[in-house]
């Protein structure tokens, strides 16, 4: 039986929200529940989701920004060349185009620097930093990278060159010698909110030097802080809800041209950043240099835009095509490690494309809930490069700190990292971190956990109540898309949908509630009309032909009863093959074939403890059905019953009928079947399928004799009521067989069927 692949964690908060502060804001009862579970309950608290004001911290709090300011300004002044040096992910390069935007419109000498992820890798180069002093640079101002610099920027002040890191990743146990740091998490600031992206770092140096810079610039700011999922409480909510706003009413002509290319002309949405625009500027610097991301996020001509555009499209094309062969031969690897128990994997194969490697590493802890690093190995260097990421339970960043002797360069957070190391060390490096998981745990693997913010009812799922939780948008790390279980709801129909049926759709409740759940419509299987069952997702609204109705997409299921029946009476053939054939006992008639020793005929004595129970065959002995039955403790339950299934339409010719035809023969001694058959139907009015079955019970009580055709009454016989013949008797066992098992609407079936799995007969 399929169980939740999660382990469901409601919300416990039992702190409750005042009435006038429900008044006030208006909030609906769904949304009551929402805010409750992610712990807003004050008044302060539900201002700050649901306001409209926006929160924005001074600039000058951030660590090092008057050291930062005074030594660009001083820059500017002395016309000192500067070079800001990004990263090559979306955070990186929006994070580079406000920065550079705004020294440009200060009037600096600014050019611009994005390391290619293959030659050079994460963070500051030392060969990028030498190049930029041999073209006269005397400042570099790092973007969204720069805090794990140390040896590189040694090399940059040895040189004469001052370097401003402006960051938001992880400190490592000692700061870099730069010039200045700015950065939220900064251990001798105190910085109001610690969880910028680069992007908002950078954003907030470009407002210190510059009061005035454009607020448009804000959308670039939403796509980085999405894209990189940060935080988005706090002032990261009100720049993101501000940069969607400019991204729906004033694009770059960068981002124009992207949403142009992706044919998307909907409202510009968190969903937008993060499903589109962001997997579009994060390809390029997977696949090649980011610079021409870069490019077209500066770039203020339409026509080039469009131009720069199309090649980035192109390379998301490419960057899916490759992520899916990658992730296919990490499988493979990572099925051999999950055989041997292995709780930490590390994938590592040559010729895998290292800026993919992220993407990969999602997918394969998304299979099998174990923290994982992808790696591609490079024999002619003699290292490998990759990334790693992370389940809630487990710090990536802490545990590839404990061996940082390991590996040669590291930088991340708690879910996420990339890393650089040598090939003899990938092997030490697995079972240390193996060892330390095995601490963590105690040898017991850790169940993926679902977070659910509230349990609601089924009629909680309504179009108004699910508008009203539009207004906690936008959704993001922190600020999750409330999630929510419903117990006990009734399925109504369970199909499969899309191409291969590869898609599970639900009608739940006599409302016919749609649910949909992705990428899982094996699971048609395992469920049947009028089940109850247990299902954790998201409400979104449904809107067709102007129509609007409530939709509920499922991210878990589970079944509510230990044993579950499926009614699959009236199904093809295909859709018996849907049914797992290894788990499966399939229970036959004794004149069939068995096919394997999964088949079992009625009445016979199996183990009862099985998996899967197929009732494949009509039986046609109700007691050896009933001692089946007895002896099953099946999880699931399909109740076929193939087969020929005549008797109950054609009925039992009545008494008079019997009557009839021995008050003919006897009056009509020697008469012959062959060639007075059909006259004696036509006289007696009856079927020819009728005549022979009563003659056939005559026959076998004695009543008459037949011989070569010729029959005559037996005035000899013994007295026996017709109903004792073993035919007639048969015939309507066979009857109550087809009406119980065939006719009877799918509840009273069930309910019957299990009452004799339970020992306890009930009525049908």
């Amino acid at each position: 039986m399929a169980k939740a692949r999660y382990q469901w964690t409601v919300s416990d908060n039992k702190e409750t929200i005042e009435q006038k502060i429900i008044k006030k804001f208006n909030i609906s009862p769904l949304l009551e529940k929402t805010l409750i579970s992610k712990g807003y309950t004050s008044e302060e608290d539900i201002t700050s989701i649901l306001s409209k004001s926006s929160l924005f911290h001074d600039p000058m709090l951030l660590s090092d920004m008057d050291k930062a300011v005074t030594r660009i300004n001083k820059a500017i002044e002395n016309e000192e060349k500067i070079l800001v040096y990004g990263d090559y992910d979306a955070d990186g390069v929006t994070s580079t185009t406000i920065l550079v935007k705004t020294l440009e419109s200060l009037g600096a000498i600014v050019g611009w620097y994005i390391p290619n992820r293959f030659t050079e890798g994460y963070g500051p180069s030392e060969a990028a930093f030498r190049n930029a002093y041999d073209e006269g640079v005397s400042l570099i101002i790092t973007v969204d990278n720069g805090i794990q610099g140390h040896h590189e920027i040694d090399v940059a002040n040895d040189l004469g060159i001052d370097v401003i890191v402006t960051d938001h990743h992880e400190f490592g146990k000692t700061k870099p010698n730069a010039f200045a740091i700015v950065h939220p998490l900064h251990p001798d600031f105190n910085y109001p909110f610690k969880y910028l992206a680069g992007v908002g770092v950078a954003y907030k140096l470009s407002k210190a030097l510059n009061n005035d810079i454009p607020e448009s610039f804000l959308g670039l700011v939403a796509i980085g802080t999405i894209a990189d999922l940060v935080s988005l409480t706090d002032e990261n909510r009100s720049m993101v809800k501000k940069g969607l706003r400019y991204l729906n009413e004033e694009p770059s002509p960068g981002i124009k041209a992207l949403l142009d290319v992706a044919e998307f002309t909907d409202e510009v949405s968190e969903q937008t950043v993060g499903f589109i625009i962001g997997p579009r500027l994060n390809a390029v610097g997977r696949l090649d240099d980011a610079r021409l991301a870069g490019e077209l996020l500066m770039s203020e001509d339409l026509d080039e835009a469009a131009f720069l555009a199309e090649e980035v499209d192109q390379f998301n094309i490419e960057r899916k095509a490759i992520v899916e062969e990658i992730t296919e031969e990490a499988i493979e690897l990572a099925e051999e490690e999950v055989q041997q128990n292995v709780q930490f994997l590390i994938l590592a194969k040559e010729n895998w494309n290292e800026g993919v490697l992220g993407i990969v590493a999602s997918r394969i802890v998304e299979k099998y809930h174990l923290p994982t690093i992808v790696l591609n190995v490079d024999l002619e260097k003699n290292h490998a490069k990759g990334s790693a990421r992370s389940i809630e339970q487990v710090s990536m960043f802490e545990f590839l700190q404990n061996h940082s002797e390991l590996i040669q360069k590291f930088g991340g957070h708690h879910m996420a990292a990339g890393m650089t190391l040598e090939i003899d060390a990938i092997e030490s490096l697995k079972q240390a971190l193996n060892k330390d998981m095995h601490e963590l745990t105690s040898g017991i693997p850790l169940l993926p956990q679902l977070t659910v913010d509230a349990q609601i009812d089924i009629s909680d799922v309504t179009v108004d109540n699910i508008f009203d939780l539009e207004r906690l948008r936008p959704f993001g790390t922190d600020l999750t898309s409330p999630l929510f279980s419903i117990n006990n709801v009734q399925v109504q129909s369970a199909k499969g949908i899309g191409q291969g049926e590869k898609h599970l759709k639900l009608a739940l409740t006599d409302k016919n509630i749609a649910a949909l759940h992705w990428n899982n419509g094996h699971l048609v299987a395992d469920i049947s009309n009028d089940m109850q069952i247990h299902v954790a997702g998201s409400l979104n609204v449904n809107e067709w032909n102007g129509h609007q109705s409530p939709q509920i997409i499922i991210k878990d299921i589970d079944f509510s009863n230990e044993q579950t029946f499926f009614d699959y009476r009236s199904k093809n053939k295909h859709d018996l093959l849907k049914i797992n054939q290894t788990n499966a006992v399939f229970f036959i008639n004794e004149n069939e074939e068995k096919l394997n020793d999964n088949y079992i005929y009625y009445g016979e004595q199996f183990d009862g403890d099985i998996e899967t129970c197929v009732l494949r065959d009509l039986p046609k002995n109700i007691e050896a059905f009933k001692q089946t039955l007895s002896q099953i403790q099946a999880q699931k339950v399909y109740l076929v019953f193939k087969g020929n299934a005549s008797a109950y339409f054609e009925g039992i010719p009545n008494d008079q009928k019997f009557k009839a035809v021995y008050k003919a023969l006897y009056s009509k001694p020697d008469t012959n079947i062959q060639t007075e058959g059909m006259p004696l139907c036509n006289y007696l009015k009856i079927k020819p399928d009728e005549l022979k079955f009563i003659l056939n019970c005559f026959y076998e009580l004695k009543f008459i004799t037949i011989k070569d055709g010729i029959i005559n009454i037996n005035k000899d016989a013994e007295k026996h009521d017709i109903h004792t013949a073993p035919l007639y008797k048969a015939k309507q066992q066979q009857i109550e067989i087809e009406k119980t098992l065939l006719y009877n609407d799918s509840q009273s079936l069930i309910a019957w069927v299990q009452s004799l799995i339970s020992n306890i007969e009930e009525e049908v």
